[in-house]
């Protein structure tokens, strides 16, 4: 089975006729041909105006991938916060997917939106590659290279579910760096294909934005880290989850969680900036008989 994406309707000319029983061109066939192709287009058009705005093309998996992101941030932090296993104020993402039951919900959420992730990913690639004719060579090999790091990033987000950092810190740490790291070049470079892709399959306002929301994860990844390592030197309390302003290094901490939740927000809305393309991309499996058949012989004195 393999699948092709299908990109935006193409007008189809019927070119020429054919000859009717008695041997004669008959021009009329070419005209009824092109009647029934445009009685399919407008037929098409008509459902594509009644199906929800939401349901149009593939435009429901970059909406998919934010929600079930959303989700697994705010879901997990509600629970944690109420069973009191979490500070209120600003905690670290990680640190309300930790302990059971929000673990479980935080781990199957984030294993769903790092799925869609790798989907909308590879959408994106081959939706990108079939503009062939139209962009410079470079934009292909930049896009090989985006698919390769977003990937590696869905994966990363993966880890991030399944490692929890009081379990087993150090995949849990490769998996936070994979995600936010190689996420925010991919989203560097998948800019840079916007603009290369406009103003005819992109608009400039659309990479602007793209591009501010790569170099405000960017931003945001560096000072996670920087307040983070800062904060956790001036630390002399009991337990990293419940930071109160007495530990130490407590206006570090929450400058460092806010700054991954804002990164966090960011990937988000990076993902939401797919929906209008995803609308103009169908996904259709191509199902084919094989021709390879497997011959077996009887052997009677077996």
């Amino acid at each position: 089975m393999s699948e092709t994406l299908g990109m935006e309707t193409q007008p189809v000319q019927v070119e020429g006729a054919t000859d009717d029983a008695n041997g004669q061109n008959n021009s009329n066939y070419g005209a009824t041909s092109l009647g029934d192709e445009q009685r399919r287009v407008e037929v098409t058009e008509k459902r594509t105006m009644c199906t929800p705005w939401l349901f149009v093309g593939l435009g429901w998996l970059p909406i998919s991938v934010g929600l079930s992101l959303a989700l697994a941030i705010i879901v997990p932090y509600c629970i944690a916060v109420g069973l009191g296993h979490v500070s209120a104020g600003f905690p670290y993402i990680s640190d309300t997917g930790t302990e059971p039951p929000e673990s479980c919900i935080f781990g199957q959420l984030l294993n769903i939106a790092s799925a869609l992730a790798f989907a909308t990913i590879y959408v994106r690639y081959k939706q990108v590659a079939e503009y062939y004719r139209e962009v410079p060579e470079g934009v292909f090999k930049c896009n090989k290279a985006a698919l390769v790091l977003g990937s590696l990033a869905a994966l990363g987000m993966s880890l991030v579910a399944n490692f929890q950092e009081t379990n087993m810190i150090v995949f849990h740490v490769i998996g936070a760096m994979m995600c936010f790291g190689l996420g925010f070049i991919y989203g560097l470079l998948m800019s840079w294909i916007s603009y290369k892709l406009s103003p005819q399959h992109c608009t400039v306002a659309m990479y602007r934005a793209r591009l501010a929301l790569s170099l405000v994860a960017m931003l945001c990844l560096v000072t996670t880290l920087l307040f983070g390592g800062l904060a956790n030197s001036q630390w002399k309390g009991e337990d990293l989850r419940k930071w109160l302003p007495e530990d130490g290094g407590f206006g570090l901490h929450v400058a460092s969680t806010v700054s991954e939740w804002i990164m966090a927000i960011a990937f988000l809305f990076y993902f939401f900036s797919y929906i209008k393309d995803f609308q103009k991309v169908e996904l259709a499996a191509e199902v084919r008989r094989c021709q390879r058949l497997l011959n077996v012989t009887c052997d009677p004195n077996a």
